[in-house]
């Protein structure tokens, strides 16, 4: 009870994350990427959904070795020094989708079940277990993994039964989806009628992958019930570096 209040501090959750990264990272060798293991064997992996183009002069195994490299570096790399410790860890960025979340009163924390999906690092769980949700009622995917919390998995394609999870939370993952379409789909078939969904991207200037209120209306607005925080790139100052969208609604099936 006491780790979990302290969990509700930016700070300490730093710290805790943190070092919880150190430790899986270059103790355990935790580290896990989709379906690496197999990448011999590339028709078991969307290989669209990493944003592979059949037109593309490298080959489907270079490809998928490519991001591999890639995003393993760009975890491990930004996340090791001391320079990103609060921007990584704190879960900051990922209270932003979750606190509209808080203001549902009627949910019963001890209870519902939650779908984490993209959180790269622990840091959005402990947001959530800091807040009163239990950890044996949260479940996480993202592309990679070091963590026993978070399971490797492929947004467009989750390994959930319907109807399964009572939050959704997809915090600036959609923006790298192939298929934004397919992956809102996949987030309404895991979540239960009635069940809350928080969705964001960040908005780079019209550049691709940027994420608007509009587009996350769009990708979803046959399941939207009733939206409860709607925030657009256009409520930002013209002024202000890095803005972003959020919208979080109650679905409907």
């Amino acid at each position: 009870m006491i780790k979990n209040f302290l969990f509700k501090s930016s700070f300490f959750r730093s710290i805790y994350c943190y070092f919880r990264f150190i430790f899986f990272i270059y103790i355990k060798k935790n580290y896990k990427f989709l379906n690496h293991d197999k990448k011999k064997n590339l028709k078991e992996l969307d290989l669209l959904s990493l944003g592979y183009d059949e037109s593309s002069d490298i080959s489907p195994d270079d490809y998928f070795q490519k991001i591999f490299e890639y995003e393993k570096k760009s975890l491990i790399k930004e996340a090791s020094g001391l320079k990103n410790f609060r921007k990584i860890f704190s879960g900051n960025r990922s209270s932003l989708v979750i606190n509209p979340i808080l203001s549902c009163s009627f949910l019963d924390r001890s209870k519902v079940k939650i779908l984490s999906i993209g959180p790269r690092t622990e840091s959005e769980i402990f947001v959530l277990i800091g807040n009163g949700f239990q950890k044996k009622n949260i479940k996480s995917i993202d592309l990679q993994s070091y963590s026993p919390l978070i399971d490797v998995g492929d947004l467009h394609n989750l390994k959930f039964e319907d109807n399964q999870f009572d939050i959704v939370i997809c915090g600036w993952t959609l923006a790298y989806s192939y298929n934004k379409q397919k992956a809102a789909s996949e987030i309404v078939r895991v979540s239960k009628s009635n069940s809350i969904i928080s969705v964001s991207g960040t908005y780079a200037f019209n550049e691709k992958g940027s994420i608007t209120g509009e587009k996350l209306i769009n990708y979803f607005k046959k399941n939207i019930k009733k939206i409860i925080f709607n925030l657009d790139y256009t409520d930002f100052p013209d002024d202000y570096s890095r803005k972003h969208s959020i919208l979080t609604f109650i679905s409907k099936k």
